[in-house]
């Protein structure tokens, strides 16, 4: 199972809604998949509030619901079948007085089918919007200290600032300071996140001579990337570059360049 495919899954693999096998291929990804988790805690952590949630009312669904769902889906299937006529459109009625009354007066146990349906919408409509309210405001706190942190290295005397604009086919940009002492400080957003071994290295090149890698680091699912650089020889108009490699230790560019920029003094 790869990455992407439990992320998928994390939802009702937290409701314990899966098939026992992908409940087993999920355990086995967490357990061996060096990569970030963290829906699946966030996802899990809204469970248990269900649960002890006083005002969460839960209802048996009206036996006739399951009927008209799978009547509405075969219908559609109809429709997409190669060659097929589109078959007529079918009214699913809405539920009769007397089956609301029923949906009202019948309860089901905390742990039954119904529970499993109102996690999910309750995952959707407060966890999914939450959860990309916090990644979205934590993405944009992390990169504006970022930026501080390269403002703070601009400042110093003999430092240049770099602006890292995306090379073609990426997204990948951001702002630099090269210190004094030839070290760099990167702020990056929209970096494709980092798989296994792969990495970002940073490379410094002075006029023809060869790229000089300065550090390497990876990124998560946010894009977001701070990081400093080792000295090295780096005079103004010295070319920072970043590359996406398959492993670190690179002492050639092998990977695509995802991002460059030129450094100028103040005085340029």
């Amino acid at each position: 199972m790869t990455h992407e495919q439990a992320l998928d899954l994390a939802a009702a693999y937290v409701l314990g809604a899966l098939e026992a096998a992908d409940m087993a291929a999920v355990r086995d990804h967490l357990a061996t998949c060096p990569e970030s988790h963290v829906e699946f805690e966030r996802l899990g952590g809204v469970v248990p509030y269900l649960l002890e949630w006083p005002d969460i009312e839960l209802v048996e669904p009206p036996a006739s619901l399951g009927d008209r769902i799978m009547a509405a889906a075969a219908a559609d299937l109809a429709t997409r079948g190669a060659g097929a006529e589109p078959a007529p459109q079918r009214t699913i009625a809405f539920p009769s007085a007397p089956e609301r009354e029923a949906r009202a007066r019948t309860r089901t146990g905390r742990l039954g089918w119904a529970m499993r349906i109102a996690a999910v919408v309750a995952i959707v409509a407060l966890g999914g919007w939450n959860l990309l309210l916090q990644n979205e405001l934590g993405a944009a706190r992390r990169f504006d200290q970022a930026v501080a942190s390269v403002i703070s290295a601009a400042a110093q005397p003999g430092s240049q600032t770099v602006v890292m604009t995306p090379t073609e086919n990426n997204q990948a940009s951001g702002i630099a300071a090269i210190r004094p002492d030839g070290s760099v400080v990167l702020a990056m957003h929209d970096l494709p996140a980092t798989k296994g071994t792969e990495v970002y290295e940073t490379w410094v090149i002075v006029g023809s001579a060869a790229p000089v890698p300065v550090g390497d680091f990876k990124v998560d699912a946010n894009g977001i990337a701070t990081f400093t650089t080792r000295p090295t020889q780096a005079p103004p108009g010295a070319i920072v570059a970043v590359s996406r490699e398959p492993r670190p230790g690179s002492t050639a560019p092998v990977g695509p360049i995802v991002s460059t920029g030129v450094g100028v003094s103040p005085s340029t």
